[in-house]
């Protein structure tokens, strides 16, 4: 069931029409005024908020994504760091998308611990 979902969701992101707006990180570093600045923090607010409903759902199955403590809560300011670090980390070009570097962002700040191996 887990797997029809996923697969739904992703064949609908894929599906959307050409107008949606994703921003790459070469628009996000280089905003062409200070409004796309202010809309580039709205857009990183509602993907950091997007990645952590989805991962809530996650958890509720048994396999979040990443685990931040239940007590945090994240910055835009804070958000932001992350995904430029992820970027960093990835040698990120311009062309990557933001909500991408910040998903691994978050994965690579809050892992999930392994299960100890059974023998």
């Amino acid at each position: 069931m887990k797997r029809w979902i996923l697969s739904a969701c992703i064949l609908a992101l894929t599906a959307a029409p050409a107008a949606a707006v994703d921003i790459r990180l070469d628009s996000y570093r280089n905003p062409k005024s200070e409004n796309f600045r202010i809309f580039n923090h709205m857009y990183l607010d509602g993907a950091r908020g997007g990645l952590m409903a989805y991962n809530a759902w996650l958890k509720r199955h048994g396999q979040p994504s990443f685990c931040m403590p239940d007590d945090l809560a994240l910055t835009t300011e804070q958000t932001e760091e992350i995904m430029l670090k992820s970027a960093e980390k990835r040698a990120a070009k311009g062309d990557w998308l933001v909500s991408s570097l910040l998903l691994w962002g978050l994965q690579d700040t809050y892992p999930c611990d392994k299960p100890a191996a059974t023998k």
